[in-house]
C-alpha cells in the first residue's frame, strides 16, 4: 500500500511541475503576442489558468501528503500522549472530510460545467478545469488516511512518550 501512495505522490508531483511548464510557456506566448508583431495566440492564457489551476490542486495534495502545508501547531506542540492522539485523528478526519466534500461537490461541478465550452477554444469543456477537484479529493482521502495510520502506529509504539 505505501508503494502505491508513494508512486501516486510521485506522479502527482511530476504532473504539478509538468503543469508548471506548460504555464511559464503559455505566459511567455502571452507575452511575446503582446510585443512582437504576428504571433497571435488566443488560447494560451485559457492553457495557462487551466494548468495553474491543477498545477495548484495537485501541489497542494502533495503538500498534505508530506504535512509540509500551512498548520497551526499551538495545541500540536503542548500536547503529548493520548490527547495528542485524539487531536491527530480529529484533524485527519476533518481532511477526509474535505476530501469527500472535494469529490463530491467536484464530480457535480464538473457534470455541471461539461457541456460549457471556453470562448478562445472552443473545442475545450470547462468542465476539465472542475475535474481537478474530484481527483485531488481522493488523494487527499487517501494521504489523510495514511496519515491517520502512521499516527495510530506512532503512538502504540511510542506508548507514553507520543510527540507531535
Amino acid at each position: 500500500m505505501k508503494k502505491l501512495i508513494n508512486g501516486l505522490a510521485k506522479v502527482q508531483l511530476v504532473l504539478a511541475a509538468i503543469f508548471f511548464i506548460v504555464f511559464i510557456v503559455c505566459v511567455i506566448l502571452q507575452v511575446a503576442s503582446r510585443y512582437i508583431p504576428g504571433i497571435t495566440v488566443f488560447w494560451s492564457s485559457t492553457i495557462a489558468t487551466y494548468s495553474f489551476i491543477w498545477m495548484v490542486f495537485f501541489g497542494a495534495a502533495v503538500t498534505l501528503r508530506e504535512k509540509e502545508h500551512f498548520k497551526l501547531t499551538i495545541l500540536l506542540d503542548k500536547l503529548t500522549g493520548l490527547p495528542l492522539l485524539v487531536l491527530q485523528i480529529v484533524i485527519q478526519l476533518i481532511l477526509i472530510w474535505f476530501g469527500y466534500i472535494m469529490v463530491t461537490d467536484g464530480y457535480e461541478i464538473s457534470q455541471q460545467f461539461w457541456g460549457w465550452t471556453v470562448n478562445s477554444m472552443p473545442q475545450l469543456k470547462q468542465g476539465y478545469m472542475w475535474l481537478v477537484l474530484p481527483i485531488t479529493g481522493v488523494t487527499f482521502m487517501l494521504y489523510a488516511f495514511e496519515s491517520l495510520i502512521e499516527e495510530i502506529i506512532k503512538f502504540r509504539k511510542d506508548k507514553g512518550g507520543y510527540q507531535a
